[in-house]
Formats: structure tokens, sequence, C-alpha cells
């Protein structure tokens, strides 16, 4: 479905320099002038949280951030794994197939130059259609033409696992940019839009305001059998009005979502990066909603997230306890 290249196929927001002040005394790592921090796509939380945490840190740090636009969860980890980028963010599910070389994406390669720093906030699988599709249950969804959002992204990593797990096999899966799926799917060429994010993903909000859309969501048993072969994901719940005209809520799964570094950011760095964020939480939440939710911070235990040192002790001085095992230098 993806590739390593198409990953990294995205435009650059900014002109970014990777240069490097002088190396410091005692063996500490020198402390980067610049950084670049990979997002998602337009009509994703991504795309939204990244900048707006990206400012609050630039101004904490004193140093200059800078954006790619890359697919997302996956498309960031190879970014700093090839030394492109130092920032980003993924899920602990996305994490975990980095980590174990378990999806087709990772070509069997075991990523080990990435650490957590925080959680932002929850995603949640999102599935739409059409009313004219006639498509009411995740069971329908069999052999149908599904759009799983950007290369890179959680869905196009994840969601065939999903689906798999209770037994449901896609006729295809397209990927593309949100907004134009969105599009695709209300002109007929997809059967349902079915997006990894955090709620109420942008692109599926502005699509229910101007068209009428249906969600198709899980039932109780099948989110116990999602969360007990995927690792990372767990039962939740889309709350009513959540989306213009849903007047019932959908119960649906979901991960949690980590900022990430390069391994090899000097610890103090790490803190203050991770600091930024986690004392501006109100901020956040007014860019991204769902940051006023859960952090879901425990999913962690599940998939193999590591911590950046520096960002533990952060995490640690903030009353959140990350266990040794899950911190790595």
């Amino acid at each position: 479905m993806i590739n390593r290249r198409s990953l990294l196929a995205a435009p650059f927001f900014l002109p970014a320099s990777h240069a490097f002040g002088a190396a410091s005394e005692n063996n500490v790592p020198p402390w980067p002038t610049a950084l670049l921090m990979g997002t998602g796509r337009p009509g994703g939380a991504y795309a939204l949280y990244g900048p707006a945490w990206g400012a609050l840190a630039q101004e904490q740090s004193g140093v200059s951030i800078a954006y790619m636009a890359s697919g997302g969860a996956a498309a960031d980890i190879l970014l700093i794994e090839q030394g492109a980028a130092q920032l980003g963010m993924t899920t602990v599910t996305v994490a975990d197939q980095a980590r174990s070389g378990s999806a087709g994406w990772t070509a069997g390669v075991k990523f080990n130059a990435f650490r957590a720093l925080f959680p932002m906030f929850p995603s949640v699988l999102q599935i739409v259609v059409t009313p004219e599709s006639g498509l009411m249950s995740l069971r329908q969804l069999a052999n149908r033409r599904i759009g799983v959002g950007p290369d890179g992204g959680s869905g196009s990593a994840a969601l065939q696992a999903i689906l798999a797990s209770v037994g449901i096999a896609p006729g295809s899966f397209a990927t593309g940019d949100y907004m134009r799926q969105i599009r695709e799917m209300l002109n007929g060429n997809l059967d349902a839009c079915a997006f990894i994010g955090a709620p109420p993903l942008p692109a599926i909000q502005s699509a229910a305001m101007q068209h009428r859309l249906t969600m198709i969501g899980f039932t109780r048993e099948e989110t116990v059998q999602v969360a007990a072969v995927t690792p990372g994901w767990t039962a939740m719940t889309l709350p009513a009005g959540i989306f213009a005209n849903q007047t019932t809520a959908i119960c649906s799964v979901g991960t949690a979502n980590f900022a990430i570094c390069a391994v090899s950011l000097p610890d103090r760095l790490a803190a203050v990066l991770t600091i930024a964020a986690m004392r501006n939480q109100r901020k956040l939440a007014a860019i991204v909603p769902a940051v006023a939710g859960s952090p879901a911070g425990m999913l962690v235990a599940r998939g193999k997230m590591t911590f950046h040192p520096g960002a533990a002790q952060a995490l640690h001085a903030l009353g959140m306890d990350i266990p040794a095992k899950f911190i790595e230098s």
C-alpha cells in the first residue's frame, strides 16, 4: 500500500537549518541552533498541533524550529531515523510497528533512533460514509474501497490490521490527503473514509457541516477483539454531537499520540521541549480540543514506546511517573 519513499515525499513549510553548535565540555551533546519537525498533512490534527507546540518550544528553548508536512505517524519516524528531522509525532501503535519491524512500511527494519517526549492526545478511528452508500455497519466494509488518509499516517499504517483483527477484508485501500479523499467519497469514487486522528478530525468536521455523513462504529465485542490483537489500541467513544448531525455516541477504537524526538537530543533540551507543551495544555487544547481529554499515557505499556531520559525527568518533575523499563538512552 505504501512504501518508504512515498512516506517522505512531502513539501517543506519553511527552510530548515541543520547547523549545530560546537560540542560542549564534559561530553555533553551540543545544543542545536535549529530543529526540523515532521508534522501531518492538512486536514489532520498533527498539522495543527505541531506548529502550536513548536512555537511554544521555540520560545522556551531559543532553538529555531521549522516544519515539514510529512505523511504523519510513520513518516515522522522515518524522517528521524534518516536524520532528516529531529522532532515529530506518532502513535503508540505505529511506534510499536517501528520498533519491532512488524508492518509493511518498515520493510522488516527495526527502528530505534526515536524516543517519546510526552503524551499529546488520543486518536480515534473515525469511519464515515454517505447516506447514499447504504453502508451502516463495519461488516459491510468488506470488499469496499476505503480511503485511509495520507501515506505515512496512522490510517495507512494500521487500518488493515485493525479490520483484519475482526475478520474484515476491504477490497482496497487508497491513500491521499484528507480533504481530497472526502471529496472522492462524496463523488462516489470511494465507498468510505476511515481516518485515525484526534476527534473531531478537521477534514471530517468541515465536510459534515456541508454534507450529511453517516458514522460507522464498532460493537463492544469488536473493540475487545481489536484491543486483544493490536498493540496500543483500546475501546474509545465518539460522543454524540462531536460532528454536525451526529445524534448518537459511536463506539470505536483509539490509541495515544506522543511527541517524539531523535535520541541524540541533549537531555536538557528534551526536557525543555516537554515542559513547553505540558505547562501549556490549555493553549494547545484551544488548537486541538482532544488535548483537553486524557492523554491515555498508560497505553504506552502495550507498545514498544520508550522515552528520552531528559523527557522522562521532566515528566517526573511534573508528577507523571514513567517506569524505568520505558526509558532508554
